[in-house]
């Protein structure tokens, strides 16, 4: 069973920053304003490494490196988050959905209108 994708508007004020843990999968897209990215710190070689990227209005990205990711708003900003479902949710969904019948126990018959 497939669950929808959580979807949420973040506002920011410009010189505002905001750090979120995100999940591989999920996606973000820029609806408004100037924003300064570092996706999570990597290791190369013997160095911690942390690239910094500026995105524009319009720029969509979905997540590859799950970890924290940080952003300061270099104008006011207006960043939409979707984020995937985790297995754990699908599972709840599926599972909200089964209807279980015991064996040796008769189906129960809804009672006529009006009794």
């Amino acid at each position: 069973m497939h669950t929808a994708p959580l979807i949420s508007t973040i506002p920011l004020a410009a010189g505002q920053g905001l750090s979120l843990r995100l999940r591989r999968g999920d996606r973000l897209w820029l609806s408004q304003g100037c924003l300064q990215v570092r996706p999570p710190a990597q290791w190369l070689g013997e160095r911690c490494w942390q690239p910094s990227a500026t995105w524009v209005e319009g720029h969509q990205q979905q997540i590859d490196d799950a970890g924290e990711w940080q952003w300061q708003a270099l104008t006011a900003v207006t960043l939409r988050l979707e984020r995937r479902p985790t297995p754990w949710t699908q599972l709840a969904a599926a599972l909200a959905g089964l209807r279980v019948r015991w064996p040796g126990r008769p189906a129960r018959v809804p009672s006529p209108p009006g009794t």
